[in-house]
């Protein structure tokens, strides 16, 4: 306990000895108590840092009525409590954000969504025969690559180069139409779906 009462008002006069020596007593069990707080470890060594960075800054004013130890663990954990309320704040800024964009998309009028099927229709309707057949089996009916080829008695490669084909048409019909693409982006980002 006088150790530690002389190590704090060496910190206090701002003695880098000082606090090599506090950050080499207690860092890693801070981290390792963190961790079991936080279960990161990313986030378990961000605490301790921000706590033991706090200590140096503060050094002047610091002032510590129970031992250090103590002291340290308490930082540590009000240091998790807030990284806990940031991180869930930030998620339901997320899951509410989200839930708008949701919410706009099925509030829109349905006659706009009727007009934008009505586009990809036309779109799809202007692609070559085997090119459409093998989109709407990949994309619509959800058979995968494999299958398709199977069933049409054709190479993979083809029917890749035909949804590869098919993209591009649409692409082409649709430019205007951002939606459209995005909502077509989506297969594209899982060709094999």
């Amino acid at each position: 306990m006088e150790d530690e009462k002389l190590l704090i008002t060496q910190l206090n006069a701002g003695n880098e000895r000082a606090f090599e020596t506090i950050y080499n007593n207690y860092y890693r069990s801070l981290v390792v108590y963190a961790f079991n707080l936080s279960k990161r470890q990313d986030i378990a060594e961000d605490i301790v840092q921000n706590v033991l960075s706090k200590i140096w800054v503060k050094r002047k004013e610091l002032s510590i009525g129970t031992s250090l130890k103590s002291y340290l663990y308490r930082a540590v954990y009000n240091g998790f409590v807030s990284e806990y309320q940031k991180q869930s704040k930030e998620n339901q800024l997320h899951s509410e954000l989200k839930s708008n964009y949701l919410d706009e998309i099925f509030a829109q009028n349905e006659d706009v969504q009727e007009e934008r099927m009505k586009l990809l229709k036309e779109a799809l309707d202007q692609l070559p025969k085997k090119c459409k057949q093998v989109f709407l089996m990949s994309k619509i009916q959800g058979y995968k690559y494999r299958e398709i080829a199977e069933l049409l008695d054709i190479s993979e490669k083809t029917v890749e180069k035909h949804i590869s084909n098919g993209y591009a048409t649409i692409k082409k019909i649709l430019y205007n139409s951002t939606y459209l693409i995005k909502f077509l982006s989506f297969y594209k980002n899982n060709p094999k779906a």
